[in-house]
Protein backbone atom coordinates (compact mmCIF):
# COMPACT_ATOMS: atom_id res chain seq x y z
CA UNK A 1 0.00 0.00 0.00
CA UNK A 2 0.99 3.60 -0.76
CA UNK A 3 3.26 5.23 2.06
CA UNK A 4 0.78 8.42 2.85
CA UNK A 5 -2.57 7.54 2.97
CA UNK A 6 -5.59 10.15 3.97
CA UNK A 7 -2.90 13.03 2.94
CA UNK A 8 -4.22 15.85 1.69
CA UNK A 9 -3.25 16.84 -1.29
CA UNK A 10 -4.75 19.75 -3.62
CA UNK A 11 -7.69 19.41 -6.52
CA UNK A 12 -5.86 22.08 -8.56
CA UNK A 13 -2.95 19.91 -9.52
CA UNK A 14 -5.50 18.74 -12.60
CA UNK A 15 -4.58 21.03 -15.10
CA UNK A 16 -5.84 21.37 -18.59
CA UNK A 17 -3.03 19.28 -20.22
CA UNK A 18 -1.21 17.35 -17.58
CA UNK A 19 -1.44 16.63 -13.54
CA UNK A 20 0.88 19.16 -11.73
CA UNK A 21 2.02 20.29 -8.18
CA UNK A 22 4.55 21.09 -6.07
CA UNK A 23 5.42 18.43 -3.67
CA UNK A 24 4.32 17.08 -1.34
CA UNK A 25 2.03 20.13 -0.47
CA UNK A 26 -0.13 19.75 -3.51
CA UNK A 27 0.81 16.21 -4.93
CA UNK A 28 2.12 12.95 -2.93
CA UNK A 29 2.02 9.75 -2.42
CA UNK A 30 -2.09 9.10 -1.64
CA UNK A 31 -2.86 11.71 -4.90
CA UNK A 32 -1.00 9.18 -7.13
CA UNK A 33 -2.31 6.31 -5.74
CA UNK A 34 -5.87 7.17 -6.16
CA UNK A 35 -5.04 9.13 -9.18
CA UNK A 36 -3.92 5.81 -10.87
CA UNK A 37 -7.09 3.79 -9.43
CA UNK A 38 -8.99 6.92 -11.16
CA UNK A 39 -7.04 6.44 -14.42
CA UNK A 40 -7.12 2.58 -14.81
CA UNK A 41 -11.14 2.44 -14.33
CA UNK A 42 -11.64 5.30 -16.70
CA UNK A 43 -9.55 3.21 -19.17
CA UNK A 44 -11.41 0.09 -18.95
CA UNK A 45 -14.61 2.24 -19.74
CA UNK A 46 -13.36 2.88 -22.89
CA UNK A 47 -11.08 0.21 -24.11
CA UNK A 48 -12.37 -3.26 -22.53
CA UNK A 49 -16.03 -4.28 -23.95
CA UNK A 50 -16.69 -7.22 -26.18
CA UNK A 51 -14.65 -9.91 -26.57
CA UNK A 52 -12.16 -8.38 -24.30
CA UNK A 53 -14.92 -7.76 -21.46
CA UNK A 54 -12.62 -9.49 -18.34
CA UNK A 55 -9.18 -8.98 -19.62
CA UNK A 56 -6.54 -7.22 -17.73
CA UNK A 57 -5.54 -3.24 -18.96
CA UNK A 58 -1.68 -3.14 -19.98
CA UNK A 59 -0.60 0.43 -18.80
CA UNK A 60 3.11 1.62 -19.13
CA UNK A 61 4.58 3.81 -16.48
CA UNK A 62 7.92 5.78 -16.82
CA UNK A 63 8.93 8.48 -14.49
CA UNK A 64 11.51 11.25 -14.66
CA UNK A 65 14.49 11.53 -12.15
CA UNK A 66 13.08 13.83 -10.14
CA UNK A 67 13.56 13.25 -6.11
CA UNK A 68 10.29 12.85 -5.46
CA UNK A 69 9.47 10.69 -8.85
CA UNK A 70 10.14 7.41 -7.41
CA UNK A 71 7.74 7.54 -4.75
CA UNK A 72 5.34 9.13 -6.05
CA UNK A 73 5.85 6.27 -9.00
CA UNK A 74 5.73 3.28 -6.41
CA UNK A 75 2.01 4.83 -5.03
CA UNK A 76 1.10 5.45 -8.79
CA UNK A 77 2.14 1.45 -9.72
CA UNK A 78 0.22 0.42 -6.34
CA UNK A 79 -2.87 2.27 -7.84
CA UNK A 80 -2.39 0.14 -11.00
CA UNK A 81 -1.83 -2.96 -9.46
CA UNK A 82 -5.15 -2.85 -7.22
CA UNK A 83 -6.98 -2.74 -10.39
CA UNK A 84 -5.53 -5.83 -11.68
CA UNK A 85 -3.32 -3.78 -14.20
CA UNK A 86 -0.58 -5.73 -16.13
CA UNK A 87 2.01 -2.67 -15.68
CA UNK A 88 5.00 -2.30 -18.21
CA UNK A 89 7.41 -0.50 -15.90
CA UNK A 90 9.71 1.45 -18.41
CA UNK A 91 11.91 2.83 -16.37
CA UNK A 92 13.06 6.43 -16.60
CA UNK A 93 12.65 7.86 -20.36
CA UNK A 94 11.77 11.00 -21.71
CA UNK A 95 8.33 12.33 -22.66
CA UNK A 96 8.34 11.30 -25.75
CA UNK A 97 10.11 8.28 -25.77
CA UNK A 98 7.07 7.15 -23.09
CA UNK A 99 5.26 7.88 -25.86
CA UNK A 100 7.00 5.96 -28.27
CA UNK A 101 6.43 3.01 -25.90
CA UNK A 102 2.81 2.99 -25.49
CA UNK A 103 3.07 2.51 -29.15
CA UNK A 104 5.60 -0.01 -29.67
CA UNK A 105 3.81 -1.97 -27.00
CA UNK A 106 0.11 -1.41 -28.31
CA UNK A 107 -0.29 -0.11 -24.59
CA UNK A 108 -3.82 0.96 -23.50
CA UNK A 109 -2.31 3.56 -22.33
CA UNK A 110 0.29 5.36 -20.25
CA UNK A 111 1.36 7.35 -17.53
CA UNK A 112 4.62 9.07 -17.01
CA UNK A 113 5.61 11.07 -13.73
CA UNK A 114 7.13 14.07 -14.88
CA UNK A 115 6.61 17.88 -13.98
CA UNK A 116 8.61 18.61 -17.27
CA UNK A 117 10.89 21.67 -17.41
CA UNK A 118 9.35 22.85 -14.19
CA UNK A 119 11.67 23.09 -10.95
CA UNK A 120 12.75 20.72 -8.90
CA UNK A 121 10.27 20.94 -6.19
CA UNK A 122 7.65 20.00 -8.68
CA UNK A 123 6.28 17.03 -9.57
CA UNK A 124 2.81 15.36 -11.43
CA UNK A 125 1.84 13.00 -13.99
CA UNK A 126 1.04 12.97 -18.13
CA UNK A 127 -1.66 11.06 -19.05
CA UNK A 128 -2.53 9.05 -22.98
CA UNK A 129 -4.80 6.57 -24.16
CA UNK A 130 -3.91 3.81 -26.93
CA UNK A 131 -1.72 4.92 -29.57
CA UNK A 132 -0.24 7.59 -26.89
CA UNK A 133 -3.23 9.83 -27.31
CA UNK A 134 -3.44 12.51 -24.70
CA UNK A 135 -5.89 12.77 -21.62
CA UNK A 136 -6.69 16.49 -21.09
CA UNK A 137 -9.51 18.99 -20.99
CA UNK A 138 -12.53 17.61 -22.27
CA UNK A 139 -11.05 14.61 -22.94
CA UNK A 140 -11.01 12.29 -19.43
CA UNK A 141 -9.41 14.73 -17.32
CA UNK A 142 -12.67 15.67 -15.97
CA UNK A 143 -13.31 12.16 -15.72
CA UNK A 144 -10.22 10.90 -13.88
CA UNK A 145 -10.25 13.84 -11.33
CA UNK A 146 -13.74 13.53 -10.20
CA UNK A 147 -13.08 9.92 -9.52
CA UNK A 148 -9.72 10.36 -7.64
CA UNK A 149 -11.32 13.33 -5.67
CA UNK A 150 -14.15 11.03 -4.70
CA UNK A 151 -11.79 8.29 -4.05
CA UNK A 152 -14.08 5.13 -3.21
CA UNK A 153 -12.92 1.88 -4.65
CA UNK A 154 -12.95 -1.78 -4.57
CA UNK A 155 -10.20 -4.01 -4.49
CA UNK A 156 -10.05 -7.13 -6.42
CA UNK A 157 -7.33 -9.49 -8.39
CA UNK A 158 -4.13 -7.59 -8.01
CA UNK A 159 -2.36 -6.92 -11.14
CA UNK A 160 1.45 -7.70 -12.22
CA UNK A 161 4.88 -5.71 -13.18
CA UNK A 162 6.75 -6.26 -16.18
CA UNK A 163 10.18 -4.22 -16.22
CA UNK A 164 11.60 -3.79 -20.15
CA UNK A 165 14.33 -1.21 -21.18
CA UNK A 166 13.38 0.57 -24.83
CA UNK A 167 16.38 2.86 -25.19
CA UNK A 168 18.14 0.69 -27.91
CA UNK A 169 14.55 0.55 -29.35
CA UNK A 170 14.32 3.59 -29.31
CA UNK A 171 17.13 5.14 -30.92
CA UNK A 172 17.08 2.26 -33.89
CA UNK A 173 13.78 3.92 -34.68
CA UNK A 174 15.49 7.12 -35.45
CA UNK A 175 18.32 5.64 -37.25
CA UNK A 176 16.37 3.95 -39.60
CA UNK A 177 13.78 7.05 -40.07
CA UNK A 178 16.87 9.55 -40.82
CA UNK A 179 19.27 6.97 -42.53
CA UNK A 180 20.24 9.94 -44.72
CA UNK A 181 22.05 12.11 -42.11
CA UNK A 182 24.51 8.85 -41.37
CA UNK A 183 26.53 10.90 -44.17
CA UNK A 184 26.06 14.60 -42.76
CA UNK A 185 29.18 16.37 -41.80
CA UNK A 186 27.75 19.10 -39.35
CA UNK A 187 29.44 21.04 -36.38
CA UNK A 188 27.06 20.60 -33.26
CA UNK A 189 26.44 22.13 -29.57
CA UNK A 190 23.89 20.00 -28.16
CA UNK A 191 22.51 21.16 -24.17
CA UNK A 192 20.81 18.50 -22.46
CA UNK A 193 20.13 21.22 -19.41
CA UNK A 194 20.54 18.23 -16.65
CA UNK A 195 17.12 16.63 -18.15
CA UNK A 196 15.92 13.58 -19.10
CA UNK A 197 17.61 13.38 -22.89
CA UNK A 198 20.91 12.72 -21.00
CA UNK A 199 20.16 9.06 -20.78
CA UNK A 200 19.95 9.02 -24.73
CA UNK A 201 21.86 12.03 -26.38
CA UNK A 202 25.04 10.53 -26.68
CA UNK A 203 23.89 7.11 -27.54
CA UNK A 204 21.77 8.74 -30.24
CA UNK A 205 24.53 10.95 -32.18
CA UNK A 206 26.84 7.62 -32.46
CA UNK A 207 24.10 6.47 -34.54
CA UNK A 208 25.21 9.54 -37.10
CA UNK A 209 29.05 9.07 -36.56
CA UNK A 210 30.27 12.10 -39.14
CA UNK A 211 28.62 14.54 -36.93
CA UNK A 212 31.06 16.52 -34.76
CA UNK A 213 28.80 16.97 -31.44
CA UNK A 214 30.25 18.52 -28.23
CA UNK A 215 27.18 17.85 -25.11
CA UNK A 216 26.47 20.30 -22.39
CA UNK A 217 25.24 19.68 -19.31
CA UNK A 218 24.61 15.72 -20.26
CA UNK A 219 24.70 14.65 -16.84
CA UNK A 220 21.42 13.77 -15.34
CA UNK A 221 20.52 15.60 -12.38
CA UNK A 222 17.09 17.64 -12.07
CA UNK A 223 17.59 19.89 -9.94
CA UNK A 224 18.96 21.93 -12.16
CA UNK A 225 22.63 22.55 -11.17
CA UNK A 226 23.46 24.81 -14.30
CA UNK A 227 20.09 26.47 -15.12
CA UNK A 228 16.31 25.92 -15.28
CA UNK A 229 15.94 23.12 -18.62
CA UNK A 230 13.77 25.50 -20.48
CA UNK A 231 14.62 26.54 -23.51
CA UNK A 232 11.80 28.83 -24.27
CA UNK A 233 12.96 31.46 -21.60
CA UNK A 234 16.53 33.06 -23.67
CA UNK A 235 18.73 32.95 -20.60
CA UNK A 236 19.09 29.62 -20.23
CA UNK A 237 19.98 29.47 -24.13
CA UNK A 238 22.87 31.84 -23.32
CA UNK A 239 25.79 28.88 -22.65
CA UNK A 240 24.37 27.44 -25.96
CA UNK A 241 24.60 30.73 -28.00
CA UNK A 242 28.27 31.62 -26.52
CA UNK A 243 29.86 27.99 -27.31
CA UNK A 244 27.99 27.97 -30.50
CA UNK A 245 29.93 31.35 -31.58
CA UNK A 246 33.13 30.64 -29.76
CA UNK A 247 33.68 26.92 -30.96
CA UNK A 248 32.51 28.02 -34.67
CA UNK A 249 29.81 25.43 -34.77
CA UNK A 250 27.01 25.31 -37.35
CA UNK A 251 24.11 24.92 -34.94
CA UNK A 252 23.02 24.95 -31.03
CA UNK A 253 20.42 22.72 -29.89
CA UNK A 254 18.64 22.81 -26.37
CA UNK A 255 16.24 20.36 -24.70
CA UNK A 256 13.76 20.56 -21.99
CA UNK A 257 13.50 18.60 -18.61
CA UNK A 258 11.37 16.34 -19.86
CA UNK A 259 12.87 15.97 -23.91
CA UNK A 260 9.65 17.18 -25.67
CA UNK A 261 10.63 21.06 -26.19
CA UNK A 262 13.62 22.08 -28.00
CA UNK A 263 15.43 25.37 -28.81
CA UNK A 264 17.49 26.09 -31.66
CA UNK A 265 20.87 28.73 -31.71
CA UNK A 266 21.93 29.52 -35.70
CA UNK A 267 25.40 29.31 -36.67
CA UNK A 268 25.42 33.13 -35.61
CA UNK A 269 25.06 32.32 -31.80
CA UNK A 270 21.18 33.64 -32.37
CA UNK A 271 18.19 32.32 -30.91
CA UNK A 272 15.89 31.08 -33.92
CA UNK A 273 11.74 31.26 -32.51
CA UNK A 274 10.12 28.60 -32.10
CA UNK A 275 7.30 29.95 -34.48
CA UNK A 276 9.97 30.88 -37.42
CA UNK A 277 11.17 26.75 -36.24
CA UNK A 278 7.35 25.59 -37.62
CA UNK A 279 7.63 27.55 -40.55
CA UNK A 280 10.81 25.90 -41.56
CA UNK A 281 9.98 22.10 -40.56
CA UNK A 282 7.14 23.16 -42.67
CA UNK A 283 8.58 23.66 -45.48
CA UNK A 284 10.49 20.41 -45.48
CA UNK A 285 6.95 18.53 -45.06
CA UNK A 286 4.36 20.67 -46.81
CA UNK A 287 3.21 19.00 -49.64
CA UNK A 288 0.13 19.58 -52.10
CA UNK A 289 -2.78 19.24 -50.23
CA UNK A 290 -1.12 18.03 -46.86
CA UNK A 291 -2.66 19.90 -43.67
CA UNK A 292 -0.06 21.19 -41.17
CA UNK A 293 -1.16 22.58 -37.79
CA UNK A 294 -0.12 25.92 -35.93
CA UNK A 295 -0.77 27.65 -32.69
CA UNK A 296 -2.33 30.98 -32.64
CA UNK A 297 0.35 33.12 -31.42
CA UNK A 298 2.52 32.32 -34.27
CA UNK A 299 3.62 34.30 -36.57
CA UNK A 300 1.74 35.23 -39.78
CA UNK A 301 4.91 33.99 -41.51
CA UNK A 302 3.93 30.12 -40.78
CA UNK A 303 0.14 30.62 -42.46
CA UNK A 304 2.19 32.64 -45.41
CA UNK A 305 4.75 29.43 -46.04
CA UNK A 306 2.40 26.55 -45.33
CA UNK A 307 0.33 28.09 -48.04
CA UNK A 308 3.22 29.29 -50.15
CA UNK A 309 4.00 24.93 -50.62
CA UNK A 310 0.16 24.59 -51.22
CA UNK A 311 -0.21 23.19 -48.46
CA UNK A 312 -3.48 23.66 -45.86
CA UNK A 313 -2.66 25.19 -42.71
CA UNK A 314 -5.04 25.05 -39.58
CA UNK A 315 -4.80 26.81 -36.15
CA UNK A 316 -4.79 25.62 -33.22
CA UNK A 317 -5.49 26.32 -29.66
CA UNK A 318 -2.15 26.39 -27.60
CA UNK A 319 -1.23 23.12 -25.87
CA UNK A 320 -0.35 19.47 -26.62
CA UNK A 321 -3.81 17.60 -26.39
CA UNK A 322 -5.18 19.85 -28.63
CA UNK A 323 -2.56 20.14 -31.32
CA UNK A 324 -2.34 16.21 -31.10
CA UNK A 325 -6.29 15.98 -31.59
CA UNK A 326 -6.17 17.90 -34.38
CA UNK A 327 -3.14 16.33 -36.03
CA UNK A 328 -5.19 12.77 -35.81
CA UNK A 329 -8.54 14.28 -36.90
CA UNK A 330 -6.55 15.80 -40.28
CA UNK A 331 -4.20 13.05 -40.39
CA UNK A 332 -2.06 16.33 -40.61
CA UNK A 333 1.49 15.74 -41.52
CA UNK A 334 3.08 18.19 -39.18
CA UNK A 335 2.29 20.65 -36.67
CA UNK A 336 4.92 23.44 -34.32
CA UNK A 337 3.86 25.25 -31.52
CA UNK A 338 5.86 28.77 -30.13
CA UNK A 339 7.03 26.87 -26.68
CA UNK A 340 9.05 24.36 -28.83
CA UNK A 341 7.15 21.33 -29.49
CA UNK A 342 7.00 20.02 -32.41
CA UNK A 343 4.74 17.07 -33.51
CA UNK A 344 4.94 14.74 -36.65
CA UNK A 345 2.69 12.18 -38.40
CA UNK A 346 5.54 9.63 -38.25
CA UNK A 347 6.07 9.97 -34.76
CA UNK A 348 2.61 8.45 -33.81
CA UNK A 349 1.05 12.62 -34.07
CA UNK A 350 3.46 13.27 -31.34
CA UNK A 351 5.71 16.03 -30.22
CA UNK A 352 9.48 14.99 -30.65
CA UNK A 353 12.32 17.11 -29.65
CA UNK A 354 14.95 14.72 -31.06
CA UNK A 355 12.60 14.01 -34.40
CA UNK A 356 12.52 17.94 -34.58
CA UNK A 357 16.50 17.99 -33.98
CA UNK A 358 16.94 15.23 -36.53
CA UNK A 359 13.99 17.11 -39.28
CA UNK A 360 16.13 20.40 -38.82
CA UNK A 361 19.50 18.82 -39.88
CA UNK A 362 17.94 16.77 -42.47
CA UNK A 363 16.74 19.88 -43.80
CA UNK A 364 20.03 22.05 -43.45
CA UNK A 365 21.12 19.14 -45.18
CA UNK A 366 19.19 18.90 -48.04
CA UNK A 367 19.34 22.60 -48.44
CA UNK A 368 22.99 23.09 -47.82
CA UNK A 369 22.65 26.36 -46.42
CA UNK A 370 23.44 27.07 -42.66
CA UNK A 371 20.01 27.95 -40.25
CA UNK A 372 20.82 31.78 -40.46
CA UNK A 373 20.41 32.11 -44.58
CA UNK A 374 17.25 29.93 -43.90
CA UNK A 375 15.48 32.14 -41.64
CA UNK A 376 16.47 35.52 -42.34
CA UNK A 377 13.80 35.73 -45.01
CA UNK A 378 11.03 34.37 -42.91
CA UNK A 379 11.77 37.84 -40.40
CA UNK A 380 9.91 40.10 -42.90
CA UNK A 381 7.57 41.33 -39.59
CA UNK A 382 7.84 42.77 -35.82
CA UNK A 383 6.71 40.40 -33.63
CA UNK A 384 6.48 40.56 -29.39
CA UNK A 385 7.90 38.22 -26.76
CA UNK A 386 4.74 36.65 -25.01
CA UNK A 387 3.87 39.66 -22.21
CA UNK A 388 2.43 38.59 -19.22
CA UNK A 389 -0.08 40.81 -17.51
CA UNK A 390 -1.68 40.67 -13.81
CA UNK A 391 -5.10 40.71 -13.70
CA UNK A 392 -8.24 40.13 -11.29
CA UNK A 393 -11.07 39.28 -13.44
CA UNK A 394 -9.64 37.61 -17.06
CA UNK A 395 -13.04 37.69 -18.53
CA UNK A 396 -14.04 41.06 -17.27
CA UNK A 397 -10.58 42.27 -19.54
CA UNK A 398 -11.25 39.72 -22.75
CA UNK A 399 -14.44 41.26 -22.57
CA UNK A 400 -13.47 44.68 -22.45
CA UNK A 401 -10.98 44.40 -25.06
CA UNK A 402 -12.58 42.58 -27.38
CA UNK A 403 -15.18 45.61 -27.07
CA UNK A 404 -12.55 48.32 -28.10
CA UNK A 405 -11.27 46.21 -31.23
CA UNK A 406 -14.55 45.20 -32.33
CA UNK A 407 -13.93 46.76 -35.43
CA UNK A 408 -10.78 44.36 -35.90
CA UNK A 409 -11.74 40.15 -37.21
CA UNK A 410 -12.34 38.62 -33.83
CA UNK A 411 -11.30 34.64 -33.12
CA UNK A 412 -12.43 33.32 -29.64
CA UNK A 413 -10.46 30.01 -30.40
CA UNK A 414 -8.38 30.20 -27.30
CA UNK A 415 -9.10 33.83 -25.47
CA UNK A 416 -9.17 36.35 -28.48
CA UNK A 417 -7.08 37.37 -31.45
CA UNK A 418 -8.07 40.45 -33.29
CA UNK A 419 -6.17 41.10 -36.72
CA UNK A 420 -6.28 44.34 -38.77
CA UNK A 421 -5.48 44.08 -42.34
CA UNK A 422 -4.24 47.07 -44.78
CA UNK A 423 -7.73 48.88 -45.20
CA UNK A 424 -6.86 49.65 -48.97
CA UNK A 425 -5.57 46.16 -49.87
CA UNK A 426 -6.62 44.32 -47.41
CA UNK A 427 -3.86 42.20 -47.13
CA UNK A 428 -1.68 41.58 -45.00
CA UNK A 429 2.32 42.62 -44.60
CA UNK A 430 1.76 46.20 -46.87
CA UNK A 431 2.50 48.32 -43.77
CA UNK A 432 -0.16 49.19 -41.61
CA UNK A 433 -1.84 45.21 -40.73
CA UNK A 434 -1.46 44.33 -37.33
CA UNK A 435 -2.64 41.72 -34.88
CA UNK A 436 -2.71 40.56 -31.57
CA UNK A 437 -3.65 37.23 -29.39
CA UNK A 438 -4.57 37.73 -25.90
CA UNK A 439 -5.33 34.15 -23.75
CA UNK A 440 -5.91 33.94 -20.19
CA UNK A 441 -3.34 31.73 -18.02
CA UNK A 442 -5.28 28.36 -16.65
CA UNK A 443 -3.82 28.33 -13.75
CA UNK A 444 -2.33 31.97 -12.18
CA UNK A 445 -4.32 35.59 -12.33
CA UNK A 446 -2.36 36.06 -15.89
CA UNK A 447 -3.40 37.03 -19.12
CA UNK A 448 -1.07 36.61 -21.97
CA UNK A 449 0.18 38.77 -24.87
CA UNK A 450 1.21 38.68 -28.00
CA UNK A 451 1.55 41.19 -30.82
CA UNK A 452 2.78 41.35 -34.86
CA UNK A 453 2.48 43.94 -36.71
CA UNK A 454 4.32 45.27 -40.48
CA UNK A 455 6.61 47.49 -39.14
CA UNK A 456 8.20 48.02 -35.82
CA UNK A 457 7.34 51.36 -35.65
CA UNK A 458 3.18 50.18 -35.71
CA UNK A 459 4.11 47.10 -33.45
CA UNK A 460 5.40 49.73 -30.43
CA UNK A 461 2.55 51.58 -31.28
CA UNK A 462 -0.19 48.76 -30.57
CA UNK A 463 1.89 47.27 -27.83
CA UNK A 464 1.42 50.70 -25.63
CA UNK A 465 -1.97 50.91 -26.53
CA UNK A 466 -2.69 47.61 -24.86
CA UNK A 467 -0.51 48.14 -21.99
CA UNK A 468 -2.46 50.95 -21.28
CA UNK A 469 -5.60 49.19 -21.52
CA UNK A 470 -4.54 46.03 -19.81
CA UNK A 471 -3.03 48.08 -16.95
CA UNK A 472 -6.20 50.44 -16.44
Amino acid sequence: MHKIAQKSWSEGIFRAYDIRGKYPEEINEDAAYKIARAFARYLKLGVRSGELEGAPLKIVVSADARVSSPALKEAFLDGLLDEGVEIIDAGLTTTPMHYFIVNKTEADGGAMVTASHNPAEFNGIKFTKKDAVPIGEGAGMEEVKNDAIRGIFVNGARGKIIKKDFLEDYLNFFEEKFQELKAYNVRLIVCAGNGMASILLEKLFLKFPKMQVEFLHDDLDMTSPNHEADPLKSKNMEDVRHLVSDKGSDLGISFDGDGDRIGFVDEKGEIVRGDMMTALLAKKYAEVGEKIIYDLRSSRVVREEIESHSALPIESRVGHAFIKRLMRENNAVFGGELSGHYYFRDFFYCDSAVFAALALLDLLRLENKKLSELVTPLLRYAKSEEINFKVKDKDKVLDKIAAYFSDGKISYLDGIKIEYLDPHTKKFGVGASWWFSLRPSNTEDLVRLNIEADTKKLLDEKRKLLEELLKA
